[in-house]
């Protein structure tokens, strides 16, 4: 397993600190960064008073006034910026031309053309530009989009009113409907597919209306009027014999005229989503939903109705870039990639090891997904320039990482992906495994009812017995006898128990320990790591606190994390098995040859604690071994990191890194030190 330092925090500038920015989003940020994934290095605004308050309140580094000398700080990783379009575009430019994530509340800039240049920066430099479109993040939205699944819906309505008569359009937009009411567009195209093929629009002072049609045929009416007398959102989407109404916290669908309303989280909720989204693209260098590239066709649509544009919808024609065009480059291919690919690479050419019959010196990485082949001497040195490999999993030691990394090839894996994955498996092991649900599912497959299984043979024979021995007198006799064979090895039944106020122990740190840690915080528990490597400051942004091995022992669930090398294999042996506390938990998703067999067996046979084993010494498991036969035991086949999903995400995130290294970003790699940890 990967013992990856976690990624630090990113040190964040906020440029604006108005009513939207201090009221909406620096607490989601201020959540953020009580969560280890964030530092609020430094706020700024051209009102200091403003700037010092936010910085006071919500816990800022420093605040200042010189918006210019903060994006020129070569420390600051991402800025968000919550100001006027102007401003957007003029400090958006400024801070992605310098290499930095950029986050801009709506309106993203003054109009398509000017988000399309930012796109396209922020795509030139490797880095993340995203918008405050936070309707794309209404889970009633999502649920609905997700119910129409790849057919769609065959009608649309989209309202948007607020009661701004008089007003002049705020946030240097061009009318209310940039302002504000591009937020039901963008969720109408979002939740349509894209840009109509055809438009029918009227505008009038700050009342706006649309007819639009696609191709096939779904059509779609829009309203906004900025000068009505109430605040109005809503959506609604039909399909044959279906309606769905959709508000923010409310899903009603009608089938055949009988409703169904479902209930969703509303208020901060869907700001929460959006910037959890943004730095999870930070994270693995994928287009966020809220790109400014997915938001320029909303805002060349809302030009278009600005104008009351009558008839086919004309394409977005983007500027010219700037940026050089980049010179030829190759990618070597193997294995098993599906379409993760040909987003981030489309400027790539992708050639496979078949190809590879003479001196290539135009490649410059190579990508591993499942099912290849380590790049063999002779072809590695058939490539000179060989500058990255991304392995489309955790462990790279079949690759020949050291050889690679001795060559000045950086490696890269997918430690996020498979971390994810891997901390939701063990999270759920922890809570079932707390609960004593698995022991409930046995016994009810048997016909019972409860947690604790009936004993069986002579024990379960000396239990029906006791009301006869106590009758006759020989209950003290058989006590004796019983404590003389060693009693019944089976110990109290522990009790069920919550997650939450747990204290959960971790035996050694890494990506896979980071992610599991950040969940069991966000579940109220209790989280102490033993590692001879980490550092205290890398464990603290997991919200987890460093303790000595015997303290982690005493958990009430301990975890395993280690990577398998002659060093750590048999951690825990039947010394350290012993001080597992009685109604413990014992958790292994690592790997197997951490803890000594023989010991183990030895510590689960007295009954008293229960183990969830995803991973044995001896692979696959024998059919009679005496694991299987024990009731305190939940034994799955290896599955903790196996999912789709997790496949999906890990091919995701390789490319992403190597497409970062390749554009000269930086990024996650794997280093000798790691390596010598990881199995």
């Amino acid at each position: 397993m990967s013992s990856a330092i976690p990624i630090p925090p990113l040190r964040v500038l906020v440029i604006g600190a108005g009513p939207m920015a201090t009221q909406v989003h620096m607490p989601v940020l201020a959540a953020l960064r009580d969560r280890g994934l964030m530092d609020l290095a430094l706020v700024c605004d051209l009102d200091r008073a403003r700037a010092d308050a936010a910085a006071a309140t919500f816990g800022f580094g420093a605040s200042t006034g010189d918006a210019g000398a903060a994006l020129a700080r070569d420390d600051i990783d991402a800025v968000h910026i919550y100001a006027s379009a102007q401003l957007h575009y003029e400090y958006g430019m400024r801070a992605l031309s310098q290499g930095k994530h950029l986050f801009v509340e709506k309106p993203v800039a003054p109009g398509a053309a000017q988000a399309q240049a930012m796109a396209d920066l922020a795509r030139a430099r490797g880095v993340v530009a995203a918008g405050g479109h936070n309707r794309r993040f209404y889970p009633s939205l999502r649920a609905a989009r997700a119910r129409a699944g790849l057919a769609g819906w065959r009608q649309a309505e989209a309202v948007f009113h607020k009661p701004l008569a008089g007003q002049p359009p705020g946030f240097g937009a061009t009318s209310w409907l940039g302002a504000n009411g591009i937020h039901a567009l963008d969720a109408l195209l979002w939740m349509m597919g894209g840009l109509p093929d055809h438009l029918t629009a009227h505008a009038s002072g700050e009342t706006f209306s649309a007819l639009m049609r696609w191709p096939g045929g779904a059509q779609a009416a829009f309203l906004c009027d900025n000068a009505a007398g109430c605040r109005r959102e809503d959506y609604a989407f039909h399909a044959a014999g279906e309606s769905c109404a959709v508000t923010e916290t409310a899903l009603t669908v009608q089938t055949d005229g009988r409703p169904l309303t479902t209930a969703f989280p509303g208020g901060m909720t869907s700001f929460a989503l959006e910037h959890d989204a943004f730095l999870d693209a930070i994270r693995t260098g994928t287009e966020p939903p809220h790109s400014l590239a997915a938001l320029v066709p909303s805002l060349h649509l809302c030009d278009l109705i600005e104008r009351g544009h009558i008839g086919a919808v004309p394409p977005f024609l983007a500027a010219a870039t700037t940026a050089p065009a980049p010179a030829e480059r190759t990618i070597l291919v193997d294995g098993h990639w599906g379409a993760a690919l040909s987003p981030l690479l489309a400027g790539y050419r992708l050639v496979t090891p078949g190809d590879m019959t003479e001196t290539r010196s135009d490649v410059v990485a190579a990508l591993l997904g499942r099912g290849a082949l380590p790049l063999a001497p002779d072809l590695l040195a058939r490539l000179p320039n060989l500058a990255v490999v991304g392995v489309a999993g955790l462990s790279v030691a079949r690759f020949g990482a050291d050889d690679l990394l001795a060559r000045g090839v950086a490696v890269v894996n997918a430690s996020d992906a498979h971390a994810d994955s891997v901390a939701e498996f063990a999270l759920g092991l922890a809570i079932l495994g707390r609960r004593r649900a698995f022991q409930g599912d046995a016994v009810m497959r048997d016909g019972g009812w409860g947690v604790v299984p009936p004993l069986r043979g002579l024990r379960g024979l000396a239990r029906r017995l006791k009301p006869t021995l106590t009758r006759l007198g020989l209950l003290p006799l058989a006590q004796k006898m019983k404590a003389r064979l060693g009693g019944d090895g089976r110990g109290r039944p522990p009790q069920a128990r919550d997650l939450t106020g747990a204290t959960v122990g971790l035996v050694g740190w890494g990506s896979n320990a980071y992610a599991f840690a950040r969940r069991l915080t966000a579940c109220g528990a209790r989280v102490l790591v033993w590692s001879e490597n980490a550092a205290e400051a890398d464990i603290r942004q997991a919200g987890a606190s460093a303790a000595a091995l015997d303290q982690v022992l005493a958990a009430d669930i301990v975890s395993l994390h280690r990577g398998l090398t002659p060093a750590t294999r048999h951690t825990l042996g039947a010394a350290e098995l012993t001080r597992l506390r009685p109604g413990a938990v014992l958790i292994n998703v690592a790997r197997g040859g951490l803890i000594e067999p023989t010991a183990l067996l030895d510590r689960l046979r007295r009954g008293d604690i229960f183990a969830c084993l995803d991973t044995f010494e001896e692979e696959p498991l024998p059919p009679r071994h005496p694991l299987r036969r024990l009731p305190n035991v939940f034994l799955t086949p290896h599955i903790a990191g196996g999912s789709a999903d997790m496949q999906a995400r890990a091919a995701d995130e390789v490319v992403a890194k190597v497409a970062r290294l390749l554009d000269g970003g930086a990024t996650d790699i794997l280093t000798p030190a790691r390596l010598r940890s990881m199995s």
